[in-house]
């Protein structure tokens, strides 16, 4: 029986620095890694990149052909853990429990695969206690009073995942690295740590304690996908050190060539120049911008720049008084320079616009119109009775769109092969003039097909056009604080008067549904509204 070759795809490798073709460990199987949420808080947008990369990596690669199993993890085993608990007086296992269902509620809102996997560190605690073990047996690593470290020093390759040497590492920690007189080098890490009065420990040969969080991810891979695998997904921030000891920690246990064969790093989103994340306090949650835009807007956004690449999230907030766009600064004390108010930050947060979600929000409402205008002109007629021909652009749209895909995941270029074909149905639906009605219905029959196969890779675009639209328009609505009953009623009476023929009271009344920002389309059904 001849086996089938799956088509070539190409991704970035940051151990080697390349791109690099992917040959799985098993031919058309691939076993996918993904560094998952110590889930203390609420997600923000860097969290949310971070699961989106390898969801549309999985979706893709599904698409293509390959068999995918797909780990994602969940720390809930932490010294952050232990310290939210305490703010909130709960159980640190409570906690845990508690913001993962909101992880969950959150990636699940953003439309993000299930993982066929998802390890939590507390239900492997066997498997990191036997890792840790056989690392002592090997002496690479140590005990000291009841903690366990990892002897640095003696795993020669350590830095290659960073390209630093140990001495660009202790030169660039300085004051970072705790002085800890029982460590044999100030880079050695805690693989278990002793257990500390009132917090949460389970016993080991070293005594009670709980894990480090390096050791986790290395024990839960190797549980779920072997002690060789095909390829680990993270944010850039997690290449040192918590990438760089994932792969000593393995290996030193497996040897050498074991582990991660592929190494995939997203990069950050940035909030005005600085880096998004929780410890910096420069963020917004997910939850609060799914609030203001649809999900799918948000991972639309999300997905318009290539994933190694960082991602500005930028914002704008008006002065209530005087409407003035404030500076960063202005910003943050609520002061602005030009009328001198005051105004209390968390009002100036709830006020912000941000107009890269805005500029993706009006993508997505372009396509979503096409594919409902395209709806509506094939249900007018019968298919197309025989094959033949279609238009340039929509024919090699989705050979275009995969080929951007097939190279390290381009999901950047993917999108900007769309743009022809969509200018091209849309031009058709409007005259079609010049195009014979067979090559018309053909062209928009591949259209719509085609992109319900996109939106399967992407994860986009496979809503219900109507529902979409509606949706998007009420919290655009309430964005920009337009009263929509107000717009019901003159759209309601603006319709009784084309009824009655009384055109003169119709036009006056879309030219002040104009003034408001609205637009009015009418069909055989009645008027709806939209934005202008």
């Amino acid at each position: 029986m001849t086996e089938t070759r799956l088509p070539e795809i190409v991704l970035f490798d940051t151990l080697s620095g390349t791109k690099r073709t992917l040959e799985p460990l098993v031919p058309g199987r691939c076993g996918v890694y993904c560094c998952g949420p110590t889930v203390y808080g609420l997600t923000h947008l860097g969290n949310a990149r971070a699961a989106l990369v390898p969801d549309v990596m999985v979706r893709f690669l599904r698409h293509q052909g390959y068999d995918v199993r797909y780990v994602r993890n969940v720390t809930d085993i932490d010294d952050k853990i232990i310290a939210r608990a305490a703010e909130e007086q709960l159980a640190p296992a409570e906690l845990a429990r508690k913001y993962a269902d909101e992880y969950h509620r959150d990636m699940d809102d953003l439309g993000m695969l299930r993982p066929d996997v998802e390890p939590a560190v507390s239900g492997h605690l066997e498997p990191i206690i036997a890792l840790i073990g056989s690392l002592v047996a090997k002496q690479l690593a140590y005990a000291a009073d009841g903690d366990v470290y990892y002897r640095v020093r003696a795993f020669g390759p350590y830095g290659q995942l960073s390209k630093r040497s140990l001495d660009e590492m202790l030169e660039g920690a300085g004051s970072r690295i705790e002085v800890d007189p029982r460590k044999e080098s100030p880079l050695d890490f805690a693989l278990w740590k002793a257990a500390k009065p009132g917090e949460p420990a389970w016993d080991s040969p070293w005594g009670p304690g709980r894990p480090g969080w390096h050791i986790e991810c290395s024990a839960m891979s190797s549980a779920h996908l072997g002690e060789t695998f095909d390829i680990h997904t993270g944010g850039r921030d997690l290449i040192f050190p918590h990438h760089e000891n994932e792969i000593a920690q393995s290996q030193g246990a497996h040897g050498p060539g074991t582990f991660a064969r592929y190494w995939v790093h997203n990069g950050f989103i940035n909030f005005d120049g600085e880096k998004m994340s929780k410890s910096l306090g420069n963020f917004f949650t997910t939850r609060e911008i799914t609030a203001l835009y649809d999900p799918e807007t948000v991972r639309c956004f999300l997905l318009t720049v290539h994933y190694r690449s960082g991602l500005n999230f930028e914002l704008e907030a008006a002065c209530p008084r005087c409407d003035r766009v404030l500076a960063r600064a202005e910003q943050e004390s609520g002061a602005c320079a030009g009328c001198g108010a005051v105004t209390e930050p968390e009002l100036l947060r709830a006020q912000v616009r941000f107009p890269g979600l805005e500029e993706a929000d009006d993508r997505l409402a372009y396509v979503y119109t096409t594919l409902q205008r395209a709806g509506a002109f094939l249900d007018q007629g019968a298919p197309a009775a025989e094959p033949g021909p279609v238009l340039e652009h929509t024919a090699g749209m989705l050979v275009a769109f995969i080929a951007h895909m097939r190279n390290d995941f381009n999901t950047s270029g993917a999108l900007g092969a769309l743009s022809k074909p969509l200018a091209e149905i849309n031009g058709l639906l409007d005259s079609g003039k010049g195009v014979d009605k067979g090559a018309r219905r053909r062209t928009v029959e591949r259209f719509v097909a085609d992109f319900a196969e996109v939106a399967r890779i992407l994860g986009c675009f496979g809503a219900d056009p109507g529902t979409w639209l509606a949706r998007r328009r009420d919290l655009k609505a309430a964005r920009v604080g337009l009263d929509t009953a107000k717009v019901e009623e003159l759209v309601a009476a603006r319709q009784a008067a084309r009824l009655s023929r009384d055109f003169a009271t119709a036009d006056r009344l879309r030219a002040e549904l104009a003034g408001l920002g609205v637009a009015v389309q009418d069909g055989p059904s009645g008027s709806v509204w939209t934005f202008a």
